[in-house]
């Protein structure tokens, strides 16, 4: 079973509580309620509690019943956030974004995962279901081989969310190279189409990256007090692999742009070709057109009224006037 397809546990929501697990310390968890998650102390076990964002309940408890500073809180629960991290009296938050594959959904439409934690417990809020928390959820509950600290809980799900963006930032290079093979054979109008396409994905998902880019910096470089050993190597790949991403995203975009221009300068090149042949076209027909003009005013002292060969003479005159504008067309390599 691949990675990205981990069976995940339904979790028992209530009113506001997606899930809340304690943590056993061996890479395993059991499910709480909300009773377990308000009587919480510090002296038990340490617990990560992740709660829906929109919920009047869980938007209480965090405000007036968590602890949390009120700065801390209304960072949380922002209505639009970027990824960021923002460092308070009492913890560390962390903003991120992750891809979208709820069902109907564009997954350039990234989901918000606000994560915060003061080494004894970790909250996280969400907006819509986001399938990386699922994943670190099963590993704890389902397999056992979950996170056994905070540290390394907030780790995995940082690396987590930042792993599920791999398969769209591919998905898009292969529709780039793909294009790019196939640009002569494609039609024109619809490989543009694709190319407007690919490169409004492309800007959607940097808006989101290049600040979580920053972000992953920051804690690479300034971790928390709590952090474990392991926090540096872990936060380094982590880093190593958005800063991929945001490099990655950037080619695709030049390279739009040049299958951009291609199709621009293919179109101006018909047009020009297009152009050239009617102009040829006309400067053969030009003399032609002010002969037979010329001979039909009807006039008198036209010559050859009265001649009845007169028209297949004039005929003839005509075709090897042709002939000799053809062969002089040829001599100048305009035909």
């Amino acid at each position: 079973m691949s990675e990205y397809e981990i069976q995940t546990t339904d979790a028992p929501e209530e009113d506001g509580l997606v899930f809340a697990v304690t943590l056993r310390g061996d890479g395993s968890g059991t499910f709480a309620d909300w009773q377990t998650v308000e009587s919480w102390t510090p002296e038990d076990d340490v617990i990560w509690i992740h709660l829906d964002r929109a919920s009047d309940r869980a938007q209480a408890w965090l405000r007036d019943q968590s602890g949390l500073s009120p700065a801390t809180a209304e960072a949380l629960l922002a209505e639009e956030t970027r990824p960021r991290v923002f460092r308070g009296k009492t913890g560390l938050t962390t903003v991120i974004r992750g891809m979208n594959l709820n069902a109907g959904q564009r997954s350039e439409d990234m989901i918000a995962l606000r994560i915060w934690s003061d080494g004894t417990r970790v909250i996280t809020l969400r907006d819509q279901r986001l399938q990386s928390v699922r994943d670190v959820l099963a590993a704890l509950v389902d397999h056992g081989t979950g996170p056994a600290t905070i540290a390394e809980t907030y780790l995995r799900l940082i690396a987590r969310v930042n792993e599920r963006i791999g398969p769209t930032i591919d998905a898009i290079e292969d529709q780039i190279d793909d294009i790019e093979s196939n640009l002569e054979t494609y039609d024109t109008s619809a490989t543009r189409k694709s190319v407007a396409d690919l490169r409004q994905r492309t800007v959607i998902l940097r808006r989101y990256l290049a600040p979580q880019r920053t972000a992953m910096g920051e804690l690479l470089s300034d971790p928390p007090v709590w952090a474990g050993d392991t926090w540096r190597t872990s936060f380094r790949e982590t880093t190593d692999r958005v800063i991929g991403y945001v490099e990655e995203l950037d080619q695709v975009k030049e390279r739009a742009l040049v299958i951009k221009d291609d199709i621009a300068n293919e179109f101006a090149e018909k047009t020009n070709r297009t152009l050239y042949v009617l102009a040829v076209i006309s400067a053969v027909f030009l003399p032609l057109s002010f002969l037979t003009g010329l001979l039909g005013i009807n006039v008198g002292g036209m010559p050859g009224v009265a001649n009845d060969n007169a028209f297949w003479i004039f005929s003839g005159a005509i075709a090897v006037l042709l002939v000799v504008e053809i062969a002089m067309f040829r001599y100048l390599k305009w035909l």
